[in-house]
């Protein structure tokens, strides 16, 4: 077998399919189509019951979303260049968002910033995977300074490798599974958190109160000062230090691994200045740098709970820059909270502890999802 032969055969197939896959122009394999907006201004073209979209409504996460929010009239077709999109056509995002694409379930329309194609007899989910694992060939025809898009005629002369009908569609009809489990998981995760916020909400509000383990009520929340039942500790710089096993955060996160630690046990991290309001648990040795508080001395409180308290505060809202955002510690310690006993404080903090658990769990198995179909995409086409 010659060397470009083999070239067009994919590491990874289904055991009924072998032989090369063919190379084709895409411009040989179906039909482009552009749109148009009507237009804004006059509200009869804007109240039928089209579907019509913008290249905002194609999301990221799966060529099979769209988000429809906008419907036009057929005299909106007639007065503009918006034209019906048959099914089963692929949506190219070719300016503003280039490179963004999904695969039509319904007739529809689109603005100026698509060039849609409509295969003639290949799966046009199959295309559309491919287009998506070769975005970095895409992109490389973007024309234009200011604004770069794709023109037809260099999509028209786009080289793509294409097997049998029969082995397209098992490709499609794969990997469309394993996009619904990750969309699956997806909707998961964010009705959880959804949940969790909820819960938060009610908590917080003591709409909701945990009784003790005798199913006796809880004593009545105090206000505190931050500052009454928590000290914060400040950050260092840590390039002086040697490599080692010790992590490093950041307001972003870890940052690298060190030999020394800064503090070791329960604590609850705000970013001192940048990103101000996204609080971090940590309950390890650990270094963080100037940018970054942590807590540390609680008295009558519970870290965790602190965790839950600090993910209430809108931290923005004491922002003491005009530039870059930033805290001091006076301003943290000076925010008050209703804080309940410490008893109650642990059941609180136990159940959203479980909550997060099956969030973290859930968003383990959503990333290895992507990475099986990151995998896959490497593999199955060539």
């Amino acid at each position: 077998m010659s060397a470009e032969t083999q070239k067009n055969i994919p590491v990874l197939r289904f055991s009924e399919f072998s032989g090369a896959w063919e190379e084709e122009e895409l411009g040989e394999l179906g039909k482009f189509r552009g749109g148009g907006t009507p237009d804004t201004t006059n509200a009869e073209y804007w109240i039928g019951n089209i579907p019509w979209i913008s290249s905002s409504d194609i999301l990221d996460d799966s060529i099979q979303k769209i988000s429809i929010s906008r419907t036009i009239t057929d005299k909106a077709i007639k007065d503009s260049a918006t034209k019906i999109i048959p099914v089963n056509s692929i949506l190219i995002v070719s300016r503003v968002g280039v490179g963004k694409l999904a695969v039509s379930n319904i007739a529809l329309c689109t603005s100026q910033d698509f060039s849609n194609f409509t295969p003639q007899s290949d799966n046009a989910l199959f295309i559309a995977y491919y287009l998506n694992k070769h975005q970095t060939k895409l992109l490389s025809l973007c024309q234009g300074t200011s604004i770069k898009g794709l023109t037809v005629p260099d999509l028209q002369s786009l080289k793509i490798d294409i097997p049998s009908p029969e082995e397209q569609k098992k490709i499609a009809a794969f990997l469309s599974v394993v996009d619904e489990r990750i969309e699956y998981l997806t909707q998961k995760k964010a009705l959880l958190e959804q949940y969790k916020k909820g819960m938060m909400q009610k908590l917080f509000s003591q709409e909701i109160r945990f009784k003790d383990d005798s199913g006796n009520t809880f004593p009545d929340w105090e206000e505190k000062r931050l500052g009454d039942v928590l000290q914060v500790g400040s950050g260092r710089d840590y390039k002086h230090l040697k490599s080692g096993d010790i992590p490093v955060y950041g307001t972003g996160g870890y940052m690298t691994s060190v030999n020394k630690f800064l503090y070791d046990g329960e604590s609850v991290c705000i970013g001192r200045k940048g990103t101000i309001n996204k609080p971090m648990y940590l309950n390890e040795k650990f270094w963080t740098v100037d940018t970054l508080f942590y807590t540390h001395s609680f008295s009558f409180s519970v870290p965790k709970f602190i965790y839950a308290i600090f993910q209430t505060i809108n931290w923005k809202k004491h922002n003491e820059a005009s530039g870059v955002p930033s805290l001091s510690k006076t301003t943290i310690e000076k925010i008050k909270r209703k804080i309940p006993s410490v008893p109650e404080q642990k059941k609180i903090a136990d159940f959203l502890s479980s909550l997060d658990d099956r969030i973290d769990f859930i968003a383990t198995e959503l990333s290895q999802g992507q990475e099986f179909k990151k995998g896959l995409l490497q593999q199955m086409f060539v």
